[in-house]
């Protein structure tokens, strides 16, 4: 994981095979909480060997009360993709 100090919330199935998550980082602005959801996105996706094939960010313009960035983000979780070489 990255250098932040980030809150965890529920993975949500939106429906059509789609899943939404919600990422906060204190540190590392926007860039930070996306990493955490794409992180959080692919452990998820991991634990049916899977990984995430992001959809879409949706960023919430104002901050937290500690100065934190909220991104959400939506995924689908799909098989791997083979390095071919």
């Amino acid at each position: 994981m990255g250098l932040c100090a980030c809150t965890q919330q529920p993975v949500a199935d939106v429906g059509n095979g789609r899943y939404a998550l919600l990422a906060v980082s204190a540190s590392g602005g926007y860039a930070g909480s996306h990493e955490e959801a794409i992180e959080r996105a692919n452990d998820y996706c991991g634990r049916f060997h899977q990984q995430a094939v992001i959809d879409g960010f949706d960023d919430r313009p104002q901050l937290g009360p500690q100065g934190e960035h909220t991104s959400s983000v939506v995924f689908i979780c799909a098989a791997p993709r083979a390095l071919r070489f």
